[in-house]
């Protein structure tokens, strides 16, 4: 939910002004409509003008003033007079209005950074935060003048404020989360307690990262480390495979046996051998001798200080503890720290510290949900939301055909998945029934520009969804024009009915994020609402460590997955998008449990289920297609590439845009789909867009008049301005960004993003500010409930 009221960016609004332009707008037709009528009587020889009114009036015409006061000789030339005096007065009114509510608007908006936005900033880049906060500190109540930079600064703490304010972004008390139940005997409850119940603070998984490297640069440590085979490799009697290359290396019997030993959790100094020879091998990648920080692990950091605990007493352990246990110890510290001050000051001793170790992170860069600061924190709310379990079934039966249709996609793209993958195999052998090494096969992948534990399998499926994105634009095109259209059965079923494709049942049902707009919980009671079908995730959106972390039924949970994949095993195999960030960590093996096979090179979790990726080969299931994993000497199925919980990452977010609109989509009681528009910047027009400009409102009026857009917006690139610009994909540009179109600070946002990017997609925001239906004392707040849809029992 957001945490703060959408009060706060209501109070940005200039809606007076939208309206002066409006009516100037009106007025300007008016006046030119009127001067027409002048300008062809002018032509004529019937004007029934003296000489010098001609003069005068064909002059006002032509400069565009108005003529000496006189008695017009007729009903236009009085119009005429008339239009352009409103005119006068409009452009006047409106240019006051302008003034003054950007004043109000301005103050506003900087009340709201200096009360607000300190506690957020602790989480934004520390260059950015300090330079925010010292603006802030600095500012003597008068407004300063709006140059360019305090128009790029008041830019920043609006986008800021549109985040935690009209967003349900996960971050701290400005995003927090909670917990609700089915009841069937209530229809809605929602008593929220006020403040933040829990908080779970932790250190992102970077810092776990450069602390290993600098670890791994002392070469001190050795000795206390426990040397493993190497993951991508197997013995084979006195011969090392490298299951990559297929190639092998002859050794000898005192390295065999000490390989047999080898086992990840012997420290080196125990093994009794010279350390030139467990060097030797480490660099022949016959083992792997350092420190590994732990796959889709959220308190990696906290593993490392707990592997160096294990070593032996003396200087070395000391001095990595002295250097270490400060940093694992913020976490608690920062969420233990109640003021603004005192959490700056904590993640600055953190940043601090690592940059000490030389693993300092200096940018995010551009990818989405990447991380910046070293400490992270999830918070929970106490909400005492309960709702009836009819009303939360409308989903599943009135938004069934659009589930279909998800399913149905998410089948038909595993298939293209397949296809492609089963061309690299067609490459790696010429035998019909061959299986390949993993790491071999991911090696081939990588060759082939789709690097599997990359982007490579969630390109394969998102250029599969195009496809479907064609096809289902084709469809809607006769409806182009429309507000809302309401989808059939057969609409929702065209993949099946048009596609050739194997449909299978495991893995394709979603987690499903939506929100309910009502005027209040009483109205909700007589019926008055509307779902809206927010997003399609995979179901793994639930075990993300940011929601997991404090589900309060986590073996219910687990049992509604459990329900999901039909008894079919999946792998984790090393996919970079797992693990992340420490909040996206996805908890793989703690529900369903013993469901998922690790067969990564990384470091997993002894309890874990795990096949070492030298040990299992890839091949083609020759029933289905499918491109699947198994265990070398048993033939254990482990899981399917494509039948898994990845590949939705290549349609998700399960959006359709169409140019110029796609009208909004129903199923039943159910919004599936909300209305957008695409805007491209021709449509703004020409005019002064610099400094306090009165042709953007202008031209932002005229634009929701020409394009029927409503007040309050969202608005993000196309996917062509992001594949334009290379940003296609997951950049942080694809998340959405609210827009108020009748405030003038929001108008500059549209403008630049606009400019930026060419053209928008335009999305109308639901539930509107009317229908937030979560009040508290302070004022409404969105939020959506994300939910798991089930198959039925």
């Amino acid at each position: 939910m957001a945490g703060v009221p959408f009060e706060i960016v209501e109070r940005l609004c200039t809606p007076a002004t939208s309206a002066a332009a409006r009516e100037l707008l009106l007025r300007r037709e008016e006046f030119s409509n009127a001067k027409a009528e002048v300008e062809e009587i002018l032509r004529s020889r019937t004007h029934g003008l003296s000489k010098e009114l001609f003069r005068a009036w064909r002059k006002a015409i032509r400069s565009g003033t108005v003529p000496p006061i006189a008695d017009p000789p007729s009903r236009v030339f009085a119009a005429c007079w008339d239009g352009a005096a409103k005119l006068a007065d409009a452009e006047a009114h409106f240019d006051q209005c302008l003034q003054r509510e950007l004043k109000t608007a301005r103050e506003a908006l900087l009340d709201s950074a200096r009360t607000i936005l300190p506690p957020y900033l602790v989480f934004a880049a520390k260059g950015l935060g300090e330079r925010l906060s010292k603006q802030f500190s600095s500012g003597s109540g008068a407004l300063p003048p709006r140059n360019k930079n305090e128009r790029a600064h008041e830019r920043t703490m609006v986008l800021y404020l549109q985040r935690i304010c009209a967003k349900n972004d996960s971050l701290s008390a400005f995003g927090p989360g909670g917990w609700g139940k089915i009841d069937k005997q209530i229809t809605l409850t929602l008593t929220p307690a006020p403040g933040i119940a829990k908080r779970e603070s932790f250190l992102e998984r970077w810092t776990a990262h450069g602390a290993a490297a600098a670890l791994n640069a002392d070469p001190d440590i050795r000795a206390e480390l426990s040397p493993r085979l190497h993951p991508n490799g197997r013995l084979d009697g006195e011969q090392f495979v490298f299951a990559e290359t297929g190639e092998t290396l002859q050794l000898d019997q005192q390295s065999v046996a000490l390989l047999a030993r080898c086992d990840g959790g012997t420290p080196a100094h125990s093994l009794g051998v010279e350390i030139e020879l467990l060097e030797q091998l480490a660099q022949q990648n016959i083992l792997r001798w350092e420190v590994e920080v732990p796959a889709l692990e959220p308190y990696a950091f906290d593993v490392l200080i707990s592997d160096i605990l294990r070593w032996r007493d003396g200087p070395i352990r000391k001095r990595w503890l002295d250097l270490l246990q400060p940093i694992a110890g913020s976490p608690a510290k920062f969420a233990g720290a109640g003021e603004t001050d005192s959490r700056v000051q904590v993640m600055d001793e953190a940043c601090e510290r690592l940059e000490q170790l030389g693993s300092a992170r200096k940018t995010s860069g551009r990818f989405l949900y990447s991380a910046t600061n070293p400490i992270c924190e999830e918070c929970f709310r106490e909400c005492g939301f309960s709702i009836g379990e009819n009303l939360i079934n409308e989903i599943a039966t009135d938004a069934a055909p659009w589930i279909d249709f998800w399913r149905d996609n998410y089948a038909f793209v595993a298939g293209r998945v397949a296809t492609g993958l089963r061309q690299v195999l067609d490459k790696m052998s010429v035998k019909r029934d061959f299986a390949v090494p993993l790491p071999a096969f991911l090696h081939a992948c990588e060759t082939a520009n789709f690097p599997l534990t990359g982007p490579g399998l969630v390109g394969l499926a998102h250029r599969a969804f195009q496809e479907v994105k064609t096809a289902f634009r084709e469809r809607m095109k006769p409806h182009a024009d429309k507000t809302e259209y309401k989808l059939t059965a057969d609409d929702c079923h065209f993949i099946r009915d048009n596609f050739q494709y194997e449909r299978f049942d495991e893995y394709t049902y979603p987690s499903a994020d939506l929100q309910l707009a009502a005027k209040s919980i009483e109205a909700v009671t007589r019926g008055e609402y509307q779902w809206i079908l927010a997003e399609l995730h995979p179901p793994v959106a639930l075990l993300h460590h940011g929601f997991y972390w404090s589900c309060p039924d986590k073996t219910g949970l687990s049992h509604a997955l459990t329900a999901t994949i039909f008894g079919q095993p999946n792998f984790h195999f090393g996919i970079f998008a797992a693990d992340f960030t420490a909040t996206t960590t996805v908890h793989l093996f703690d529900a369903p449990p013993r469901s998922c096979n690790f067969v990564a090179p990384q470091r997993g979790h002894p309890n874990w289920p795990t096949v070492r990726p030298a040990e299992a080969e890839v091949y083609v299931d020759q029933t289905s297609g499918d491109v699947c994993l198994r265990k070398i000497v048993t033939s254990e199925y482990l899981g399917s590439f494509a039948r898994n919980w990845i590949i939705p990452l290549g349609f998700h977010p399960f959006q359709f845009g169409m140019t110029p609109q796609m009208p909004r989509l129903r199923c039943g009681k159910v919004i599936v789909q909300r209305r957008s528009w695409t805007i491209t910047l021709n449509e703004i027009g020409k005019g002064d867009f610099t400094g306090i400009s009165h042709d953007l409102v202008l031209a932002i009026e005229h634009l929701r008049v020409e394009r029927d857009l409503p007040r309050f917006i969202y608005i993000r690139p196309t996917e062509h301005a992001l594949r334009r610009s290379g940003a296609e994909g997951r950049d942080k540009d694809t998340k959405p960004v609210f827009v108020d179109l009748e405030s003038y600070l929001f108008l500059e946002i549209f403008h630049r993003w606009l400019t930026k990017s060419g053209e928008l997609e335009v999305t109308e925001m639901l539930p509107d500010p009317d229908h937030l239906l979560w009040k508290e004392t302070d004022g409404r707040r969105t939020f959506e409930l994300r939910t798991l849809i089930i198959p039925r029992s």
